[in-house]
């Protein structure tokens, strides 16, 4: 018997694994006699996937049924009873968060030995209530023109991709406000799967469910099809095109590719005892391909690229003398800048910008029986290709840099389910008592290199070696009459040109012949005579790259200096336990999340410039006690030696033991006359990379040296660790957050009213340390810490006002020696002396630039772990309410109440190095302390069926949108004001969407939607303020429409189809006559169709200028009426997929295999539509900013080296092709099942 203990046993255990999947669904209906329209207690109901038994359960007294938790996918329902006829239903289809309801009436008599089949119909309306959005099977996904899961979840009402920048916003949430889960994973990387392993995608707009957490925008559900009982499998064929070294032989200039498979069946059998295979024990699901990409991002109208003969001329011959009016050499300009437009062209595709990219499914469903199921699975992403710089597009695209990631994900999921016997079914309210746990491993990896030079740090950069000369110089004394050395000077500078990187020594090939050698003159500076002159006169050093052409174009052979390793991994458990009592289907769930985000970043060609300053620094002086005379005829020579400095740096230590000299000598060091594959990243100090905050580096989980940390160190260690010779370490820590959830949920009705109510919690630690004081970087007093002894050291009288609080900040007169209080502040909120608010905390600003708080160590203090402490764990409680009314069979009337919390997911990791150099730069930083953002839901809809094959469903919504993270001004903070991030920003959202569902009716089936939105907040961004306060304004916040405000959105999917045989009701065409005198018929389209999806929407806003202002950013606009209130044109785009299946069947009976082919255009952007997705604030067009035409910057324009050569680069840099949307695109696909 099933006892109230077991459920408590199974309830516990799911709470102490963790929490609920957010992919599962029920099964519930009823079981009548057909005769005597009565319930059948205890009929069996059994479901099948791919002809895998997977659950089943009985009847109770009447006759209703429950199954859970069921994975998403279509499955056959078997319906059977002793004496009666056995019903098999096909085609069920069962959705995550949802329950499908399938009742069944099975007749008495005589038995056949097969079960009636019958096809499952999809109910119009949704009468379970819940989550609102929708959910596109495979069925559908397979006929769709699209592949990926992001394209497909914008057909449903309310997800957009416009004004977004690439994301998915979900009415009119900012796009990281929306989850992707894969078979419950939490997807962290990329969520691209093949198409062939997708079973359905779920897009939740409204109505999260309590175990759905983390989101305020809405969740997108992948789930993945499961293996079979049967071997099948498939295979794929994509193209667009051959590729060519510009473009590509086929449909289009684009050459799109790609090869998928997948296989699933059997893999062991539970065997008799004779050793016959019996039932599949293990099932195997197995999905991969692989793309390549000419062109990821088609373009209208191709792209500018310097012709091939010109980029070998500027090659040859890079440089000219810069020859004044006047006739004075003043070093060289480049050639670049004198060209004329008909050495540029435009080429189809954008050059050296492919990617390929591979993923791969994996699943092992383990049939153990019945009641228990065991799931092993895993999905890999693998991509390589080029970053695009647009920039390098004209002349310098071999110099994009190469990105390569790996994204990974694996789980072991395990469900129970508790049957009632049929003595015990009636015996308890306690019924479909189920638990399942899992648990799930992420990483997702990153790498961005030059793929030429990978980690080989010092060829990044590297022009050459300079040999340079020097000798001692002298001054003459003449009270001793004698000639004094008063340091060392350089004379001569040869260069060797580098073998790593061709382009750049050619600047100086030429430059090194370009002037006259001539004697060295201490008066007058040559071409050549030192490191410096050879820099003014426009050659490189190593490290140093040639200048942009005009500001504009990356010159030919500029690199890209970066190098960065990211590797972000995430382990998960998840459980929940359910079960129904009485009315009520309780379920409940817990989640425990551990992340574990570390990277590397550096700037490689800086390493040159850091180490031409650090080497030899330490022996610059004279060592006056270390004195030689020598005389040259009558004329007497003072010579010291060198002085060995305290200041000597990591790096000179390191490079001069790597040389073989002594590390404690006196030797000069050419450091730009080494090989660089003798120099190592490893040479230089922690503190030489820093560089006084113009650092090198970015780290976090990796050392200085791109090493990853296994250990987690300290904050303390950062300030104070130091390696063997003495030299501080900084190691910093990964970001290491922890999530943990909990949940309960109860669906239940009353009075013919559905309720899903539920209580979610969330804690969310980030798990490492912040300011104690975000205005103080340092340790300050506080009104409670006003002693006698503190008070004594100020003026007499000071009194504190009675509405200024024990933690308010205290602020002095002066950092050294205050005298007496002149304000407070309590968070934000500034108070004078008098305890009266104040707005501008500058007042306070005594005698000092800022305000002064009074310090507990003085000024003179070092930055130490005590002015930090441990993030304060955020907990939200969130109570989810919906309920659906059925009014009649035809009709539903549904509403929710939701609150929403989402963790901060960017700008709040936490680094020292922001605050150890915070004096030095000026930077916008993190905020480790952000907040979790919060949203309310509202949503009230309707949904009535129209006909037997169509319905209508209309619902209104609205969004609270509060404490979004915004850059924001530390004004008035000490040592300096500074810019981080903080919870400022709030929007609204408001709605009204429209869908219109029509079930498959003759040749036609179709999905339509209208939505309008209202999306209103004070930030699009993260950043949107950054303007103002880089401008020095304070916080201000208004409210505009966001950035992906598009008023009105209409999106339909429409598919026409013709079927075969009796079927079809196409055009025929008669070909002679068969033996019975018939006609003799071709269905020209037979087992044909075309899927349309038509986009159409408003144009999202931005703002205009009044005044034109250059790309180049020396002149910032001015803003036009409001900020967002111009709008982009209307936007149309239609996609299409035509298609003909053929079916083949080969052999007879048992040993009859069929297989099919299926053969089809995909072409997007069907009408070839030029849509605007960006235009230039003053002209309101996407290809001319205003800039060339404007009388005010002519005489600018006409001071460029060459006036006309510098409107033809400025010409083609603002026709970016960018600014348009894609163009059409044509492939062909061949698909074949078996």
């Amino acid at each position: 018997m099933l006892r109230p203990i077991t459920f408590l046993f199974a309830a516990l255990l799911a709470v102490g694994s963790v929490s609920a999947q957010v992919g599962s669904g029920t099964l519930k209906g009823e079981v009548m006699d057909l005769d005597a329209n009565e319930p059948l207690p205890f009929a069996s109901v059994v479901i099948f996937l791919n002809g895998n038994q997977v659950s089943g359960t009985n009847t109770d007294f009447d006759g209703e049924y429950t199954i859970k938790p069921i994975q998403p996918g279509t499955y056959d329902v078997l319906f059977s009873f002793v004496g009666y006829q056995s019903r098999k239903i096909t085609g069920v289809k069962i959705t995550a968060n949802k329950i499908s309801f399938v009742d069944a009436e099975l007749s008495a008599g005589v038995m056949m030995e097969e079960a009636e089949v019958i096809e499952y119909t999809v109910p119009l309306i949704d009468k379970d209530g819940g989550a609102s959005g929708g959910t596109v099977t495979r069925e559908d996904i397979d006929k769709m023109p699209g592949r990926s899961a992001a394209s497909i979840a914008t057909t449903v009402a309310g997800a957009s991709t416009a004004g977004t920048g690439g994301g998915i916003s979900i009415r009119g949430a900012r796009p990281s406000s929306t989850w992707v889960y894969i078979d419950g994973i939490k997807v962290r990387g990329s969520s691209a799967l093949p198409k062939s392993a997708i079973e359905e995608v779920q897009v939740v707009t409204g109505g999260i469910p309590a175990n759905i957490g983390d989101a305020t925008g809405g969740v997108i559900n992948i789930s993945l099809r499961n293996s079979s009982a049967n071997w099948f499998g498939g295979g794929e064929i994509i193209t667009s095109g051959l590729p060519t070294e510009t473009g590509a032989i086929g449909f289009d200039d684009f050459g799109y590719n790609v090869v998928e498979g997948s296989v699933s069946g059997p893999i062991l059998f539970t065997k008799d005892e004779e050793g016959n295979n019996l039932s599949p024990l293990l099932g195997l699901f197995l999905s991969g391909n692989y793309t390549y990409q000419k062109d990821p991002r088609p373009t209208f109208g191709g792209n500018y690229k310097m012709r091939d003969e010109v980029r070998e001329q500027i090659l040859a011959n890079p440089l000219r003398q810069n020859i004044s009016s006047s006739g004075e050499v003043n070093g060289a300009l480049y050639n670049a800048d004198f060209l004329t437009s008909d050495a540029f062209e435009r080429v189809p595709t954008r050059l050296n910008a492919a990617n390929q990219n591979a993923s791969l499914v994996a699943k092992i469903d383990v049939n153990t029986n019945e009641t228990t199921s065991l799931t092993f699975g895993a999905t890999g992403y693998y991509s390589q290709g080029s970053s695009y710089s647009y920039a390098n597009s004209l002349m310098n695209w071999e110099n994009n840099l190469d990105v390569t990631g790996v994204d990974w994900r694996a789980y072991a999921k395990f469900a129970q389910r508790f049957v009632e016997s049929e003595d015990d079914a009636d015996a308890s309210n306690l019924k479909n008592v189920f638990y399942q746990v899992m648990a799930d491993y992420s990483q997702s990896f990153q790498r961005v290199q030059d793929i030429s030079h990978g980690d080989n740090f010092f060829r990044y950069g590297h022009v050459g070696t300079f040999d340079v000369y020097k000798r001692n110089s002298y001054g003459y004394d003449p009270a001793n009459a004698r000639f004094v050395h008063n340091g060392w000077e350089d004379t001569l500078v040869t260069f060797t040109p580098s073998p790593h990187n061709p382009e750049l020594a050619a600047i100086n090939n030429q430059y090194f012949s370009l002037f006259d050698y001539e004697p060295y003159d201490q008066n007058e500076d040559g071409p050549y005579e030192s490191l410096l002159t050879v820099q003014n006169g426009n050659a490189l050093l190593n490290g140093q790259g040639p200048p942009g052409t005009y500001g504009l174009w990356s010159y030919y052979g500029s690199q890209g200096n970066t190098y960065s390793i990211s590797n972000n991994t995430q382990f998960r458990i998840s459980a929940a336990g359910s079960a129904d009592i009485g009315d009520h289907a309780l379920q409940m769930g817990f989640e425990y999340e551990q992340r574990r985000d570390a990277f590397f970043s550096l700037a490689p060609s800086g390493l040159w410039t850091i180490g031409r300053l650090t080497t030899n620094s330490h022996i610059k002086e004279l060592n006056l006690n270390d004195s030689t005379i020598t005389n040259q005829g009558s004329a007497f020579y003072v010579t010291y030696g060198r002085l060995i400095g305290d200041n000597q740096f990591a790096f000179d230590r390191n490079l001069r033991l790597a040389l073989g000299l002594d590390p404690d000598g006196n030797d000069f060091v050419n450091l730009d006359a080494l090989n660089p594959d003798d120099l190592t990243l490893d040479m230089f100090g922690a503190d030489d990379l820093l560089n006084q905050g113009n650092n090198l580096v970015s780290y976090s989980g990796y050392d200085p040296w791109g090493n990853k940390v296994e250990r987690r160190p300290t904050l303390e260690d950062f300030f104070t660790e130091r390696d063997e010779d003495g030299f501080f370490t900084r190691p910093v820590q990964a970001y290491e957050p922890i999530y943990i959830s909990g949940y309960v949920m109860d669906k239940f009705t009353f009075d013919d009213i559905i309720f899903n109510v539920g209580l979610r919690v969330d804690r969310f630690d980030a798990n490492q340390q912040v300011l104690k004081d975000p205005y103080v970087i340092g340790e300050n007093y506080k009104v409670g810490d006003l002693s006698g002894d503190l008070l004594s050291q100020l003026d007499d009288g000071i009194v504190v006002p009675e509405n200024i609080g024990d933690d308010y900040a205290v602020y002095v007169d002066a950092l050294d020696g205050p005298t007496t209080i002149v304000g407070y502040r309590d968070g934000d909120t500034w108070f004078n002396a008098a305890g009266t608010e104040i707005n501008d905390p500058d007042i306070l600003a005594v005698n000092e630039v800022y305000p002064a708080p009074w310090l507990k160590n003085g000024p003179d203090a070092e930055l130490n772990s005590d002015a930090f402490e441990d993030y304060a764990p955020q907990v939200n409680i969130m109570p989810r309410v919906a309920f659906s009314f059925n009014i009649s069979d035809e009709a539903v009337f549904f509403a929710h109440y939701d609150i929403l919390t989402q963790r901060p997911t960017s700008n709040n990791r936490f680094s020292p190095i922001d605050y150890f150099f915070i004096e030095s730069r000026d930077n916008l930083i993190s905020n480790p302390n952000l907040r979790p953002e919060k949203t309310i839901d509202y949503e009230l809809g309707f949904q009535q069926v129209l006909s037997k094959t169509s319905s209508l469903k209309i619902s209104a919504f609205y969004k609270e949108m509060r404490d979004m993270i915004q850059v924001r001004n530390f004004v008035g903070a000490y040592p300096r004001p500074y810019k981080a991030y903080g919870n400022l920003d709030f929007g609204t959202v408001k709605g009204l969407t429209v869908g219109y569902d029509l079930r498959r009716t003759g040749n036609i089936r179709m999905n339509a939607s209208y939505t309008l939105q209202f999306a209103d907040g004070t930030g699009s961004t993260t950043t949107t303020a950054l303007a103002l306060i880089n401008a020095g304004l304070p916080n201000l916040r208004t409210i505009n429409p966001f950035n992906y405000d598009q008023r009105h959105r209409i999106v339909a999917n429409v598919d026409y189809r013709y079927g075969a045989g009796d079927d079809y009701n196409g055009p025929v065409v008669n070909f002679g006559k068969n033996e019975d005198g018939s006609a003799k018929q071709v269905q020209l389209f037979a087992n044909t169709g075309v899927n349309l999806i038509a986009n159409l929407g408003s144009g999202t806003p931005y703002t205009a200028s009044v005044i034109p202002t250059p790309i180049t950013g020396e002149i910032s606009p001015s803003t036009e009426g409001s900020i967002n209130g111009s709008r982009l044109p209307w936007q149309f785009s239609m996609d299409m997929n035509l298609d003909k299946n053929w079916s083949i069947t080969k052999g007879e009976g048992e040993d009859a295999h069929s297989y099919n082919v299926n053969v089809y255009f995909w072409i997007s952007n069907l009408l070839n539509t030029r849509n605007i997705n960006s235009v230039y604030r003053f002209t309101g067009i996407p290809d001319d900013d205003g800039y060339l035409a404007a009388a005010q910057y002519q005489p600018l324009i006409n001071s460029q080296n060459d006036p006309n050569a510098f409107r033809n680069y400025y010409g083609m840099y603002v026709d970016n092709p960018f600014n348009l949307g894609v163009p059409r695109t044509i492939r062909l696909g061949v698909k074949f099942d078996f």
